[in-house]
């Protein structure tokens, strides 16, 4: 069984292809995210004017004779390999000049210059303001502390990319993700995972909007300690991770960038996620359990980029 896009279906379940006789590449490792039109919204390359030609190129010596056709054209396929090889050798020498003048790359003075830019931008008597308002997310001060180097990203910066992401591709009309695929923001994860189990559990999500999609992408904050935290008093976790529901399979896809074997609060709270998304009936249709699937992705190599690697 395996899942295709279809013009006129959307996502859906394709049966006639054994995902046995698909090859592997046990080195693509994706999200999905990649996947997303980015090259329609990033500035386009200035296109190569054309050269003009040299008063100091010669000019062809006017024959006699009057040319053949085949010898006209003979002529017009050499001015343009000329041309061509004119053009790849300028090409060249101006990437040689353009790799001669980058400085070596220092990470401390990366960082300190980051370290100035937040100063500037953040310079101010007040402890913490609003630096600016996308759409449905506002940015303030102490979201943009979560971005210095040796920090990690709080829901706020997440919620911003999923905004950004919600808007070019989602709400835009780009047919292939726009109603089948939607973003839950950690905040209203979060609350979801630890509201009381009761029916009025599902009202906390966006149903009309869920209801019509085949894929849900989940951030989820891991706690330690789960069951002691009073989460209405402190918004806190201590490790980001990513989870792709797909209802069209009935599974729940996690992206671990520190992923470790037999964490029992891994599990308890991957359980917990299932179990809420089985009782929303206007979600999932199927009543066998959800079955969780861990997926092969990129490791960090520090305790900061959890939130980084979740997007």
């Amino acid at each position: 069984m395996s899942i295709i896009y279809d013009d006129n279906k959307g996502f859906c379940i394709n049966t006639t292809i054994s995902t046995d006789s698909i090859p592997h590449n046990d080195n693509l490792i994706s999200n999905g995210f990649d996947q997303l039109p980015w090259d329609e919204y990033l500035p386009e390359e200035p296109q190569e004017e054309p050269q003009e030609e040299s008063e100091s190129t010669p000019r062809e010596i006017p024959n006699k004779r009057k040319l053949t056709k085949s010898e006209k054209k003979t002529l017009r396929q050499t001015k343009k390999i000329n041309a061509a090889r004119k053009r790849q050798i300028q090409r060249q020498q101006d990437i040689n000049n353009t790799i001669a003048t980058i400085p070596q790359f220092n990470p401390y003075l990366v960082k300190s210059e980051i370290k100035s830019i937040f100063s500037k931008l953040t310079k101010s008597t007040k402890s913490d303001f609003k630096l600016f308002q996308y759409h449905s997310i506002a940015l303030y001060k102490s979201d943009l502390e979560h971005i210095l180097p040796g920090e990690w990203l709080n829901d706020n910066n997440i919620s911003l990319i999923y905004e950004l992401i919600q808007q070019l591709f989602i709400k835009s009309g780009h047919k292939q993700f726009s109603y089948q695929v939607q973003l839950l923001y950690p905040s209203l994860v979060q609350l979801f995972l630890h509201f009381p189990m009761n029916e009025d559990l599902e009202n906390i999500l966006p149903i009309k909007e869920l209801t019509n999609s085949k894929f849900i992408f989940i951030p989820i904050n891991f706690i330690d300690d789960f069951n002691s935290i009073d989460l209405e008093e402190e918004n806190i976790g201590d490790h980001w991770a990513l989870t792709l529901f797909s209802i069209l399979g009935n599974k729940l896809y996690v992206y671990d960038s520190m992923m470790t074997t037999e964490d029992q609060d891994t599990t308890q709270l991957l359980s917990q996620l299932c179990k809420r998304l089985q009782s929303c009936k206007n979600i999932v249709s199927s009543t066998k359990p959800i079955e969780i699937i861990h997926m092969k992705c990129d490791q960090q190599d520090n305790f900061d980029d959890c939130g980084i690697q979740l997007i």
